[in-house]
């Protein structure tokens, strides 16, 4: 997959989903990624310059050592605090898909503020629903543990306990039954479960049982990111229409982190769909992804601040001039004998006498055979 070019924080979702990458990786953010890291390195590459220059005048007599480290002090103050000042104005340049997707949420916002009396009912009905569910999950609790819960050892004077396997048998057994209390009572109990799972694979598979299309679950979403990172565009655009037909949130959230690492400047096909399709997200991704974004960006001005600091503490290192002292008294004799040569003697062109190259400094030797 082609990187982006310009590169950015990958967003952490923080309890959510995973950090999209360079600009981050799906693993979190690292000060490298950073934009701001360019010119910093630039303001350091220049004082590094002035350093060397001074350090070579005092080296050469030409410049105290004391007024060399003075001189330094004062431009490392000078870039400290224009550093800082460059890194708390800084704003990495948005993404296409960025100023795409905060246009979606907003435009969908303003719609539902906008919505007529249908929408309204439709919404009404929904919660009302979500509300109906979660009385029964409340009074039928004891009905559901019954079922699901196991005796250890299948003794009948032991209490029962919830398992991770009578609780997936159980889930099972609700989505045939078409019981939806059933199905988020299991939910619950599982997600209870998951920092408990034996293995990974066992957390995989609550987090299969326990997932909602309408809903993200930050580590589905990365793994489809990890499964599909580098495959063929056949693949990734199957995997784009099937998505927003499905209007599945956690493979919608993946196609995006997928889009989100191409060249904005020059998507390829699938990439470009997620972009023209952000108005077919569901609400719960748009809200997650949105809040990715923001956080990228939080985390890239937090970076800036970090490569300035950076870059200050070893301006003023360099500043001390360190290991660098005038030349002694004996050196600078010789410095000044050197320096009253004349371009060349009598009969040798200039340049061409070794003296003034530096390998002979006393005046009695001859020119180079």
């Amino acid at each position: 997959m082609a990187a982006a070019s310009t590169p950015r924080n990958t967003f952490p979702f923080q309890g959510g989903l995973p950090t999209p990458g360079p600009r981050a990786g799906l693993t979190g953010f690292t000060p490298g990624d950073s934009p701001f890291r360019a010119l910093a390195d630039a303001q350091l590459a220049a004082f590094r310059e002035a350093r060397d220059a001074a350090a070579r005048a005092v080296r050469a007599g030409d410049l105290g050592a004391r007024k060399a480290r003075e001189t330094l002090a004062e431009q490392a103050e000078r870039v400290r605090a224009s550093l800082a000042d460059q890194a708390r104005a800084f704003r990495p340049p948005a993404a296409p898909l960025a100023d795409r997707l905060a246009a979606t949420a907003d435009a969908r916002r303003k719609g539902k503020e906008g919505q007529g009396l249908e929408a309204l009912q439709r919404e009404t009905i929904a919660l009302l629903r979500a509300n109906l569910i979660e009385q029964q999950v409340t009074n039928r609790a004891r009905e559901f543990e019954a079922r699901a819960f196991v005796r250890a050892g299948g003794r009948p004077d032991a209490r029962p306990a919830p398992t991770v396997a009578g609780l997936l048998a159980f889930h099972e057994q609700a989505t045939r039954d078409g019981d939806p209390a059933a199905q988020e009572w299991a939910r619950r109990q599982l997600e209870a479960l998951r920092p408990l799972a034996a293995d990974a694979a066992e957390a995989h598979r609550i987090d299969e049982a326990t997932d909602r299309p309408d809903l993200v679950n930050p580590r589905t979403v990365a793994r489809i990111v990890d499964a599909l990172k580098g495959a063929e565009s056949d693949r990734l655009d199957a995997f784009v229409s099937r998505s927003l037909d499905d209007g599945d949130a956690n493979r919608l959230a993946a196609a995006y982190l997928l889009a989100r690492d191409e060249d904005q400047a020059a998507p390829p096909a699938w990439a470009a769909r997620v972009l023209a399709g952000l108005d077919r997200f569901p609400d719960a991704a748009l809200a997650a992804l949105r809040q990715g974004e923001a956080d990228a960006s939080e985390a890239d001005a937090r970076a800036a601040l970090d490569h300035a600091e950076h870059a200050a503490l070893q301006i003023a290192s360099l500043a001390r001039l360190d290991g660098v002292e005038p030349p002694t008294a004996a050196e600078m004799a010789a410095i000044d004998r050197a320096r009253s040569l004349p371009p060349a003697l009598p009969g040798e062109s200039i340049g061409l006498h070794p003296v003034r190259r530096g390998v002979a400094l006393d005046p009695d030797d001859g020119p180079a055979s």
